[in-house]
Formats: structure tokens, sequence, C-alpha cells
């Protein structure tokens, strides 16, 4: 093997180390903040009440939370490094996708003292552990807008640069939206433990209604990328696979081939249907939406 390609396989050695570091790392420090926000509820419970179970999986869930925000926002940060070798990022439109989302999300989140009759229903501590979970899902949406910027734009390189960009992006996105979709479930298990116990009893629905919140705002994320990537995709299936030019003789077998690629690609997906199929959490959703319908009804 030659200096250059020893050299190589050093660097890329090097980086998926320290980008693993710097994953275990974060998730810790999420881990550390979700537990901490979570026992500090026992401050504030002043019923009585000798049970600890409740307040016990309260902290546990806590945890699991913060754990997955420190582990997406390591992951999001190890493809924002990933995504800026393809193209040239304008940081002015990461940032304003990122205060849109954020704006966003403080207004639906502040929604909720207007969506339940007890105005209590929000607490501090909901609020900051939602506030974890949206600072975790930050370098996943700064990666996504910083996607959607390459996709908008020609591809550089050979047919075969730009296909390998193309299929490294859309598993990129796909990755991040399983992540993200794995936050969203442990905010509906975070805000279900907290139900039911303490100084503060809190609405069921909660769960429902933070789960249906934090799918909106990663959809307003998530939805744009993937719509660019298939447009992009799809043009370049179009310039370099066209089946104009193709002999009788060989058009069903050049026709399977760019069928196979389109599927590769994600063109014959839809925006829905990838996020039904990469968000884990909506199944959570409806389960915990008929549960609920099934308690008031009864």
């Amino acid at each position: 093997m030659s200096t250059t390609g020893e050299s190589v396989l050093e660097t890329d050695h090097g980086d998926v180390g320290s980008v693993g570091e710097y994953r275990l790392l974060t998730m810790l420090i999420g881990a550390v903040i979700g537990v901490s926000l979570a026992a500090s509820s026992r401050i504030d419970q002043v019923t009585g009440e000798k049970d600890l179970t409740p307040w016990l999986i309260f902290v546990l869930v806590g945890g699991l939370l913060g754990a997955a925000a420190g582990e997406a926002f390591g992951f999001g940060f190890g493809r924002w490094r990933e995504v800026k070798r393809y193209h040239s990022i304008r940081l002015w439109r990461v940032w304003l996708s990122i205060v849109l989302m954020l704006v966003i999300a403080a207004a639906l989140i502040y929604s909720a003292r207007y969506a339940f009759e007890d105005t209590k229903t929000l607490s501090w501590r909901g609020a900051a552990l939602a506030g974890l979970a949206i600072a975790g899902g930050l370098s996943s949406a700064a990666t996504l807008a910083a996607i959607r910027q390459v996709a908008a734009d020609p591809l550089p390189g050979s047919p075969g640069q730009q296909l390998n960009a193309l299929l490294r992006m859309r598993q990129m996105s796909s990755r991040m939206l399983s992540q993200l979709g794995v936050l969203v479930l442990l905010i509906i298990a975070v805000n279900v433990a907290g139900a039911n116990w303490g100084e503060t009893r809190q609405d069921p629905n909660v769960g429902i209604f933070s789960g249906v919140v934090a799918s909106f705002v990663i959809a307003t994320i998530y939805v744009p990328t993937a719509s660019a990537l298939r447009r992009r995709g799809a043009i370049f299936v179009e310039r370099n696979f066209s089946l104009a030019d193709t002999g009788v003789a060989e058009l069903v077998d050049a026709a399977e081939e760019r069928q196979k690629l389109e599927k590769m690609l994600g063109l014959d997906q839809t925006t829905f249907g990838e996020l039904k199929a990469g968000f884990v959490v909506l199944t959570p959703i409806v389960v915990a939406f008929l549960a609920s319908f099934v308690k008031t009804t009864h």
C-alpha cells in the first residue's frame, strides 16, 4: 500500500476515534443534566408520599432522555463536519433555519398553557427537559439545513462522486431522523412518567401533546431537506441515466437498473412515507392517543 493511502487511513482512523469520544462525552453530560433535572423534583414534592417508585422512574427516563440528547448532539456534529466536505455552507442560512425551529418550538411549548385548563401543567422542569431534548437536536437540525443547501445546488465532481454524495446524504438524513424520533419518544415517556404524582397532578394528555409538538418541530426541519434531496436525485437520474437514447433490446434492462437507482435515492417515496418509515415515534403517539381515548370513554 502506498504511503499516501496509509496516511489517509491514519487520518480517517483518528477522525473516527475523536468523533466517538466526543459522542460519548456529550452523552454522559446529557445524562447527568437529565438526571439532575428530574431528581430535583423531590424538592417540590410536599405531599408526603412514601412510594418513591414513580420518582425513580421519572429520574431514570430523564437520564435516558439526557443521554439520547447528548448522543444525538454528538452524532449531528460529526455529520456536520462531513457535509462541509461536499459543499461550502452559508452559515447565515443555517442559523436562519435553527432560529425558525426554536421560535416554532418555543411557541408550541408555551401554547400548552392555553391547551389545558390547568395552567400549572407545564412546569419549569418539564420545559427544561424539553429544552434539553431541543438542544440535543440542534446539531442535527443544523446538519439537515446544510444538506438542504448542498442538494439545492449542482453537485461537483464526476457522476460517481455525485451519486456517492447523494447516497451518503440520504443515509445521514435517515439516521438523524431516527435519532430525533427516539428523542420524541423519550419526551413522551418523561411526560407520562411525571404524571399522577408529586405536588401537581399533570394532565395525562400532556404526553400526547408534547409528542405531537416535537414531531411537528422535527418535520419542519426534515421535510424541506428530504424534498431537496429527492429533487436533486431526480435531476441526477434524468441527466445520467436517461432512457431516451437506449436501444430497444437494452430498454428493459436499462429501465430496471434505473428503477433500482431511483429506489436507492428514495425517489419512489413521499415525504410522509419517509417520516412514517423513519420516525419511530408515530406509533407510540397513536397508541398513547387511543389509550387516552379509552380511559376518557370509560
